[in-house]
């Protein structure tokens, strides 16, 4: 299976938004693509991330296929389990029905839940999600104070898993604080520090749309 797992270093960074711009431009250069998110939570009742996702693919049925997880608690899946919900259950059962729903397809694009290390039970985290996968990996980060650490703490979870990461984007989301003086560095300090990943500047965040050119950055740089 050949494709891209999306993940962040939290929440709210603007994964979905990048999955679903990617998934558009592989359909415009005419690629069959299966854009799937297998966990989601916070559904209530619909799997909003999971729908924008397949939509833009044009294979609705992905949203809401069988065997993929969902839960209606905006929480980690370990969190829910632990409340008595759902549990997300065996990561090679998922992985292969992952496949199996993108065996039509040229490119898949799989989009993981909240951060790198979010719980997914008691022992087993996105990351190990990512591992399964085998599939090229892209780390969204939000370009604030702070994202240094989340972004190296990320990429080291991953390659402590052998998951090789091959593109950071690092989104201008939060517009609260104008007078973040990182902003203008964090790109720079994290080239410096992971010399071998290219790291895509996506300058201001307000809609999806604002996508469309990192999306065909990232085309080009996974070379799809």
């Amino acid at each position: 299976m050949k494709g891209a797992f999306i993940t962040a270093t939290g929440t709210g960074v603007g994964k979905t938004w990048l999955a679903t711009a990617l998934s558009t431009a592989c359909v415009q250069r005419g690629k069959r693509v299966a854009a799937i998110k297998p966990i989601e939570t916070g559904v209530d009742p619909d799997a909003r991330d999971a729908i924008e996702l397949a939509r833009a693919c044009g294979n609705e049925s992905l949203a809401t296929a069988d065997g993929l997880y969902r839960a209606k608690e905006p929480l980690a899946p370990y969190a829910i389990e632990k409340r008595g919900g759902p549990s997300v259950g065996s990561l090679r059962a998922m992985t292969k029905r992952i496949r199996e729903l993108a065996k039509d397809a040229d490119y898949t694009i799989v989009e993981g839940v909240g951060g790198v290390l979010v719980p997914l039970d008691r022992e087993r985290t996105i990351a190990d999600l990512a591992a399964q996968l085998d599939l090229q990996t892209v780390i969204v980060a939000r370009n604030a104070l702070g994202v240094l650490s989340y972004t190296l703490t990320a990429v080291e979870a991953l390659r402590k898993r052998k998951v090789s990461v091959r593109a950071i984007v690092l989104n201008h989301v939060d517009r609260k604080r104008r007078d973040d003086m990182s902003r203008t560095s964090n790109a720079d300090v994290l080239a410096d520090y992971l010399p071998r990943i290219p790291i895509l500047r996506v300058p201001r965040v307000q809609t999806p749309g604002d996508m469309v050119d990192a999306a065909t950055q990232l085309y080009n740089t996974l070379k799809i």
